[in-house]
């Protein structure tokens, strides 16, 4: 088998939008934007954001989050895969 090259493993730390269900008595509720991380395999990155998918194969991705450009905190390359037959001695 001849060996492929993955797209990039990274790691995003993001913050994620988020809503409150119903009526909000009282006090007004504050942000809190705590950081969220997303592992995978970076398929597309351009000036709006990036996609990671979870699952990878030749030719085929599953289980994409799309992460907006203004929700991205750090994004590190922590480099591809090397699939095939290991070389032989």
């Amino acid at each position: 088998m001849e060996k492929q090259k993955s797209p990039d493993l990274v790691l995003v730390e993001w913050v994620d939008a988020y809503h409150l269900d119903g009526w909000q008595f009282g006090e007004n509720p504050k942000v809190n934007l705590d950081s969220c991380w997303t592992l995978g395999f970076q398929i597309d990155k351009n000036k709006d954001g990036v996609v990671i998918a979870q699952t990878w194969y030749p030719n085929d991705v599953a289980n994409l989050i799309c992460i907006p450009r203004g929700m991205i905190k750090k994004l590190t390359i922590l480099g591809d895969l090397n699939f095939g037959v290991p070389e032989t001695e």
